[in-house]
């Protein structure tokens, strides 16, 4: 089933990248009893629901370098200031790391930048990362599974301007054991001598 689900979130991602939509995804997580993640677009007994909400845009041209953190503008708050973009660049869609220790880099861009006293907040499966008005940030001993990351500029009141398209990426653990070296290496036969 995790086969399964992961092919129709990959179906639906690279549908949504067609077209400029706003798009509601609803997936269910919860933890089986050997500690594995699963995800599904049905409930299952124990799981919580995260909501996803994004419109996919495309963009063109190498990214733009961008700062640490994000930059206020200087003067006036425009409270009718409006974004014409907020992605998620790095990690690429559908990246998979490996390995318990993997290290996701998080870069994120908006047009145009952050206003004064606009808010931008980061989420991961749909909690809060603690990273407010960071353009980039990393996370690491993220657990096993399919994680979704998503950006929000919001006002001072809290209400939302913008929302960047969700970014789904893979942590996935190597097998302790290699089928194809275990074992001892084989050599091949020693010849006798005077043959």
């Amino acid at each position: 089933m995790k086969a399964w689900v992961l092919l129709l979130l990959g179906c639906l991602l690279a549908t949504a990248t067609q077209a400029q939509v706003q798009t509601r995804r609803e997936v269910w997580e919860w933890t089986d009893a050997n500690g594995v993640k699963h995800y599904s677009d049905a409930p299952a007994p124990g799981a919580k629901k995260i909501v996803i909400l994004g419109s996919t845009t495309s963009s063109s041209g190498p990214p733009p370098t961008p700062s640490a953190s994000i930059t206020k503008s200087s003067g006036s708050s425009d409270a009718n200031a409006s974004y014409s973009l907020l992605e998620i660049w790095e990690p690429a869609n559908e990246t998979s790391f490996f390995g318990s220790d993997a290290v996701v880099n998080v870069r994120i861009r908006s047009t145009p930048t952050l206003q004064a006293g606009d808010r931008l907040l980061n989420y991961v499966d749909g909690r809060l990362t603690g990273q407010e008005n960071a353009l980039e940030y990393t996370l690491s001993g993220v657990d096993r599974g399919v994680h979704s990351l998503t950006s929000v500029i919001v006002d001072a009141k809290g209400n939302e301007k913008i929302r960047s398209s969700a970014v789904v990426f893979y942590v996935k653990v190597q097998p302790a054991n290699n089928p194809q070296t275990k074992g001892p290496a084989l050599r091949p036969p020693t010849p006798k001598p005077g043959k």
